[in-house]
């Protein structure tokens, strides 16, 4: 048994992973880069008068004289600085809240942001070309009338004429309403055909969309990178079903596959019923720029709050879910949003519906109290239909946003509204606002946590715990640390680091399996953490720390 670990000492295999992962900055010489979003009435920014992102930010373009290449665009061969404005389609729509106009496309603040936030070091031309109410088979190559389609390969011609300096570093997609509610009229690939609701089709459905959009991109742009794919979770008061199939195809793909990445779900953001407000779409937007910046800047491997383990616990009536946390910890918020019914939360054992008592977060896990025992199959839902999408848990990221929250009801001076709307329209203000402890947070910044996505997960009978797949514990998201020293002494695992606000230890192999888990009480201010280990074997472990500021791993050498 033995000591000595420090992070620079690293097996090989790991270091080059982590390397590669927080290195991997992507410059190209090309004098544009082309962000697109493509998708259905989220993507095209539906019922979102009045615009507010109407100052241009230095460096951002778009195509013509508005965000949208379809929808009546009148000039696709110039660039013009980026705003949001009104497309043209529907400009004579009165200006209310139910109206279908286009104004506030997240795109704009997702642009906004990473120009900001990288300082002005590229230029970016930001294009939006999806169309409102289809379903994924609709928007595909494979459609049997791609005409949805081809505004997608128009876009690329209309910049591809402008100029030839050009590279596509990301695609954003927002879709999935359509799949989940299947109104009469919509469309599978074939004429008269059924779309799919189902979880594996959906999945099949995304993978090809992303592989198509990807492979017109690189032909069109003589690329050799494939763009990186950013989808939100569809939701919210479109969720049907209790195993939120749409929501869960678009989350297992992002797990499942390296170049795509689930930005999270728009639940926090403020609705008029299903589409967002012009806030809650240039608030989402930000949370696009984020993460962007997080995964094509800073090179990290960004995953959604979700759970990594569902277990059974001495007490019959009660489960435990340890989530991944992009910043912890966790908290149960009912001022963001309303408070919903279990918070989120459902359970379900052998088919039926037990009553949920209590919800508690202790860090990174959150405790789940019923009615009942929990023997059989038990069936956990967070974000449901019953809560019309909606849940109260996110994490604790504190990272900034550049735009403030603003009341859309604010008048001027004279008693006249700062934003236009038809006399007949008594307010222009969602259903709810946001809320810190001063109240609702007007001219504040969006808070930009990372709310918990839609999920719906079953552990069998019989079984103690269920692991999520193909999510790892979450190294390839934590920094090299050279400060923190990790070492065995009398059969205790010690730690002295200068990190502050330590909650949690995890003692992980070298496949990165958890081989023990200790919480942190800080109240002990002993110079050392000490924690009583179980036999171990030779080899190498890690000590991943995890903290209210930051992640670390350290070595660990067992002679």
């Amino acid at each position: 048994m033995a000591e000595h670990s420090y992070s620079n000492l690293y097996p090989l295999k790991v270091c080059l992973f982590l390397l590669v992962s927080n290195y991997f900055i992507v410059s190209h010489a090309q004098e544009y880069q082309h962000l697109i979003i493509y998708g259905q009435s989220l993507s095209v920014a539906n019922q979102s008068w009045p615009p507010l992102s109407i100052t241009p930010v230095d460096g951002n373009y778009m195509i013509g004289n508005q965000i949208w290449t379809n929808f009546e665009n009148t000039d696709l061969t110039h660039l013009t600085p980026l705003i949001a404005d009104v497309a043209s389609t529907t400009t004579t729509l009165p200006k209310k809240r139910d109206s279908y106009i286009y104004a506030e496309c997240p795109l704009v603040a997702a642009t906004n942001h990473i120009q900001l936030k990288t300082g002005g070091k590229y230029k970016f031309i930001a294009s939006s070309c999806g169309t409102g109410g289809k379903t994924i088979e609709e928007l595909s190559k494979e459609y049997y009338n791609p005409v949805y389609y081809q505004d997608f390969t128009n876009t690329l011609t209309y910049a591809s004429s402008i100029t030839s300096s050009i590279h596509c570093p990301a695609i954003f997609w927002m879709q999935g309403e359509q799949n989940y509610t299947t109104p009469q009229g919509s469309e599978g690939l074939t004429a008269g055909s059924a779309p799919c609701e189902d979880k594996a089709t959906y999945k099949s459905l995304l993978l090809k969309i992303k592989n198509n959009l990807q492979a017109n991109i690189m032909k069109q742009y003589n690329q050799t990178d494939a763009p990186l794919f950013i989808t939100y979770q569809a939701g919210v008061q479109y969720t049907r079903g209790d195993s939120v199939a749409i929501g869960m195809a678009q989350l297992e793909a992002s797990n499942e596959n390296k170049d795509i990445v689930c930005a999270g779900p728009v639940y926090a953001m403020t609705d008029r019923g299903g589409h967002l407000d012009p806030n809650g779409y240039r608030w989402f937007g930000e949370m696009l720029g984020k993460v962007y910046y997080k995964t094509k800047i800073l090179g990290e491997d960004f995953k959604p709050l979700q759970p990594l383990e569902i277990m059974r616990m001495d007490d019959s009536k009660k489960l435990k879910i340890r989530f991944l946390v992009p910043q912890p910890p966790l908290v149960l918020d009912t001022k963001t949003l309303d408070i919903m019914t279990g918070l989120g939360f459902e359970i379900f054992v052998n088919g039926s519906s037990v009553e949920l008592w209590k919800v508690d977060v202790d860090n990174d896990c959150v405790y789940l109290t019923c009615g009942s025992d929990l023997t059989g199959d038990v069936e956990v839902i967070y974000a449901g239909t019953n809560n019309i999408g909606h849940g109260n848990l996110r994490d604790s990221d504190a990272y900034p946003a550049f735009f403030n929250y603003l009341d859309l009801d604010k008048k001027n001076s004279d008693k006249s509204y700062v934003y236009e709307r038809d006399a007949s329209e008594t307010t222009l203000r969602p259903w709810y606002e946001p809320k810190d402890s001063d109240g609702i947070i007007y001219n504040k910044p969006y808070p930009l946590y990372n709310f918990c996505v839609a999920f719906y997960y079953k552990l069998k009978a019989g079984a103690d715990s269920y692991r999520v797949p193909h999510l790892s514990t979450g190294i390839s998201q934590t920094s090299l640390d050279t400060d923190t020293k990790v070492y065995l002494e009398g059969g205790a695992l010690k730690i002295k680091s200068q990190l502050s606000g330590i909650f949690h230890i995890d003692l992980l192999d070298i496949s990165g399996k958890t081989v023990a888990a200790f919480p942190v009480d800080r109240s002990n201010s002993q110079e050392a953490l000490s924690f009583r280990l179980p036999s171990l074997s030779k080899g190498i472990y890690f000590v991943r720390i995890i903290s209210s500021k930051r992640n670390s791993v350290s070595r660990l050498f067992v002679k």
